[in-house]
């Protein structure tokens, strides 16, 4: 079987790891398994391309890789008949899957949160020059614009926002708690709800702090914080971050997920400049009331699929289903070869002697929070995670589900909509979010709800309301 991952392949140790997945996969299975890396960047395209080409038999997506757009249109296999022989999978996911379901059929294993570390999207900067600069301790956006701005007198060749999903996380900041972000096109929010009526929708347009995340976007780009070339960058450009940082030519990374930085970034930093102080602030810990219990949906959720053209579609879950319920398998997939890709060090997950280019990125979806041994981070990181973890457990008490666990919008009578609001996206929405204006701000926003108009929100926000109203009537049952 074949099968996608991201990110890049180690340098050394995957002849090793070939040899030990096949005389598991083999005697379990009677299969091999092959994987190709795609690097992060042009993810979405190359795993769109590669779905349309029926090359592979395992594909990994999420809301990033439009994975529901596709299963919708049947490009993944139903799972459904075959969890019978996967009991093992079933147990272990309890009702998620059926949550999952969509139109009745599950078209992928997601990746098995849990509670207990409050992490994710964040900023990763140099603390030792946060320090030397004089500047405040980095707790909410002044302080986080304070560090864009003295880091880009600093380093004036180098633009401190290069990646066009950043307004992302000044929505985070502006909007705190107020809001819940309810549907997406391509990672950009296109409805929320109040935190208070999560069951109402609008337009995320029409918020009176998505005009304050203009302000702030705007300036920015003026000022050069935000690259005036920032449009013609790759879907995610994390690789171009870490190779800057590691030469010492950016201090920071403003929108990433933490997980991705500790896993891709620190070590590769560290082993290049011990003498660097890292360090995060994460923007979802800004708000903690917007924190739920792990939220498992086709819109978040990043998930395993089997390909409708697969031969082996029984035995590619049997695979998955073996990834959560052995951990020699677990292992194997997540880290690679011990002593070549990692080392176990008191149980724990370390990198400490591995050189960077041979650490193996995980299977990407895989991740399993009850199956995840501890970690062991380079230096002052350990301390950020084990903090961050104690925020995590302190608020698991008093942490609900998320109000729209369950809920999947059903698009398929709106795929002319989706297409046509995917163009005003992309024409009007990206522009003005990453700062460029044409006119004025007032009237470019205008501009954007009038050709949102145009391409069938109306519709779209009916359809969608309806189907809310549908949802929070079995909420109070």
């Amino acid at each position: 079987m074949k099968a996608i991952t991201m990110g890049a392949e180690p340098a050394s140790g995957m002849a090793n790891f070939y040899k030990k997945l096949d005389e598991l996969t083999k005697k379990d299975l009677n299969a091999t398994v092959r994987f190709t890396f795609i690097p992060w960047g042009d993810e979405k395209n190359q795993i769109s391309r590669s779905i349309v080409a029926k090359e592979y038999d395992l594909y990994v997506g999420g809301a990033w890789s439009d994975f529901k757009n596709f299963a919708v249109k049947n490009a993944f296999a139903d799972l459904t008949p075959y969890l019978k022989s996967t009991p093992k999978l079933t147990e272990r996911y309890g009702d998620i899957l059926t949550r999952l379901k969509i139109d009745g059929k599950n078209y992928g294993i997601p990746q098995l949160n849990k509670p207990g570390i409050a992490a994710g999207e964040g900023m990763l900067f140099r603390e030792d020059l946060r320090k030397k600069w004089g500047l405040p301790e980095i707790t909410n956006l002044e302080t986080v614009e304070k560090y864009l701005y003295k880091a880009k007198q600093e380093f004036p060749d180098t633009p401190m926002i290069i990646d066009k999903r950043a307004v992302n996380n000044v929505w985070a900041m502006v909007a705190g708690n107020k809001y819940l972000t309810v549907t997406s096109l391509n990672g950009t929010a296109l409805t929320v709800a109040s935190m208070d009526e999560p069951y109402k929708a609008m337009s995320i347009y029409d918020t009176p702090e998505f005009k304050q995340v203009l302000g702030y976007v705007k300036k920015w780009y003026d000022d050069g914080i935000i690259a005036h070339d920032v449009l013609a960058s790759q879907g995610n450009e994390g690789d171009k971050t870490k190779e800057l940082m590691k030469a010492g030519k950016k201090p920071l990374e403003f929108n990433n997920q933490f997980y991705a930085v500790s896993g891709n970034y620190i070590s590769t930093i560290k082993d290049a400049h011990p003498e660097f102080e890292l360090n995060w602030v994460d923007f979802s810990m800004m708000n903690p009331k917007a924190i739920f219990l792990p939220s498992h949906s086709n819109e978040t959720t990043t998930q395993i699929s089997v390909g409708a053209n697969s031969k082996n579609v029984e035995t590619a879950l049997k695979f998955i289903e073996k990834a959560h319920a052995d951990q020699t398998y677990y292992n194997l997939l997540s880290f690679g070869v011990e002593g070549e890709n990692y080392k176990m060090v008191n149980g724990a997950v370390s990198s400490d002697g591995i050189d960077a280019k041979n650490k193996k990125p995980a299977w990407t979806g895989l991740s399993d929070g009850f199956m995840n041994p501890e970690p062991k981070y380079p230096a002052e990181w350990q301390g950020i995670y084990e903090k961050l973890k104690s925020a995590g457990e302190a608020l698991v008490p008093s942490l609900k589900t998320h109000p729209y666990e369950g809920f999947v919008f059903n698009t398929s009578e709106l795929a002319a909509e989706n297409s046509s609001l995917e163009t005003v996206r992309t024409q009007f929405a990206l522009p003005l979010v990453v700062g460029m204006v044409k006119k004025n701000q007032e009237a470019d926003l205008e501009a954007l709800k009038q050709q949102l108009k145009g391409a069938g929100f109306d519709k779209y926000m009916a359809a969608l309301q309806k189907q809310l109203d549908t949802f929070a009537a079995t909420k109070k049952k």
